[in-house]
């Protein structure tokens, strides 16, 4: 029934200006005009399973279940890389900064919010929070942060929460529900659903999303085919190395010997060798004419392993020098350098975004951000030197360049007085920021 007030329309009605534009007089072998929806539908962002929401397990419709992904991280070629990664970042330093274009920042309020990130959960430093984010990332691409609100409503802490607990919602149309009170995930705790959040609740932020799949894409599930391989390349070697039912290879007696004979030398061979790691390395004298045929060779290090080692490392873009041949010092160093750029860069941004949105917006602070205080490309003395010609040509003001190694900003006072002293000394004016020179 067509609702109250309403027309009811013919289908001929409703058809004719749409085949009207596709079709001019029924071309002949024209393109036709488009099949109209049964029911006009807003657009999806992707084409998400019918009642998706309903399926309690994470990653239901996926090739791989997060505990799969669990396990393929702890092979020893991936865990290297993940903990390789994991050291990179935590040996870099960090502090607060002001943010590009904002006016003088108050110390007490850098303070403040560097306090907050120290221990962003209220216990664990923040190299350790880091790593335990990293894992989720580099592991799931699913990493979960829970906010912890004072009663005030004022934030008072950051957890990580295991990502593989995490299911999150779609809406209609495909995308993440939003508002207050909107389900946007739900936590999953052995089998049953254990927790609504929505999203000023929880922080979910894998950093390789597709548009096509409710989770994310993370290196281990990039190269599952070739860490799968690994296992079996692994398996096949350690069984070289215990009992099997297949020999080493057959010992062929010499002419004439009786089954007899044979069974005796088997007899005392089984006696000196078996379990005896020591004599099996030595020399053994046996009768003329004796011959060994290999059943198989032993699988020990070759050109495929270095090319999985290669493979794994590319999938964390990391340099595979340790695993390959040795190289030339040149392309060792170009190889870190490559490893360097294409791979921390990308974790540094990705944990800078995140840790800016918190303190932008959920600490109040929209004035500072977060920045990785890089270790110097050039000598310290020669950046000395540029830093002193940038302030004295007026293209760096002193707290730009304080601002750049970390440093708190100077006050109006203070700047004027530098200003004078390093004039009085050179007897070249310094202007401080804001002057026209």
């Amino acid at each position: 029934m067509p609702p109250a007030g309403g027309t009811r329309l013919s289908l001929s009605h409703r058809l004719g200006p749409v085949q009207g534009r596709f079709s001019d007089g029924w071309t002949v072998f024209g393109p036709g005009a488009p099949v109209q929806p049964v029911e006009a539908q807003p657009v999806r962002a992707f084409d998400f399973p019918v009642a998706v929401n309903s399926v309690v397990q994470p990653r239901a419709y996926e090739p791989f279940s997060f505990a799969q992904l669990r396990a393929f991280a702890n092979v020893e070629l991936v865990r290297l890389a993940i903990e390789t990664r994991k050291d990179q970042i935590e040996r870099l330093d960090w502090s607060i900064i002001p943010s590009a274009g904002a006016t003088t920042p108050d110390p007490a309020e850098i303070a403040r919010i560097t306090a907050f990130w120290r221990r962003p959960d209220g216990v664990t430093p923040f190299a350790t929070w880091l790593r335990l984010a990293l894992e989720d990332l580099l592991v799931l691409d699913a990493p979960a942060i829970e906010r912890r609100f004072a009663r005030g409503g004022g934030l008072t802490g950051l957890d990580i929460i295991p990502g593989d607990t995490i299911h999150p919602m779609v809406d209609d149309t495909g995308r993440r529900p939003r508002g207050p009170g909107a389900v946007a995930y739900q936590q999953v705790i052995k089998g049953v659903a254990w927790a609504d959040l929505t999203e000023a609740d929880l922080i979910y932020a894998p950093r390789n999303p597709r548009p096509n799949h409710n989770y994310g894409f993370s290196p281990v599930e990039q190269v599952i085919v070739t860490i799968n391989t690994v296992i079996r390349r692994q398996a096949a070697q350690l069984a070289y190395f215990t009992e099997g039912n297949l020999p080493a290879g057959l010992l062929n007696g010499p002419e004439g010997w009786s089954p007899d004979q044979i069974r005796d030398m088997q007899l005392w061979l089984d006696s000196r060798l078996s379990g005896q790691a020591a004599e099996q390395a030595k020399l053994l004298w046996v009768p003329s004419g004796t011959r060994y045929q290999a059943f198989k060779d032993s699988p020990l290090k070759d050109e495929f392993d270095e090319w999985l080692a290669r493979v794994i490392a590319f999938a964390f873009s990391l340099p595979p020098t340790p695993f390959i041949r040795q190289m030339n010092r040149a392309t060792a160093g170009a190889d870190q350098d490559r490893g360097q750029e294409e791979g921390l860069q990308p974790l540094k941004l990705w944990a800078k975004r995140l840790i800016d949105g918190v303190i932008q917006d959920d600490l109040g602070a929209p004035g500072l951000e977060f920045s990785w205080n890089d270790a110097p490309a050039v000598d310290p003395m020669v950046q000395a030197r540029i830093d002193d010609l940038a302030i004295r040509n007026g293209s760096m003001t002193i707290n730009e360049v304080r601002a750049r190694r970390g440093l708190a900003p100077l006050s109006a006072q203070a700047l004027s007085a530098e200003a004078a002293t390093v004039s009085a000394f050179s007897g070249a004016p310094l202007h401080p920021p804001g002057s026209a020179g």
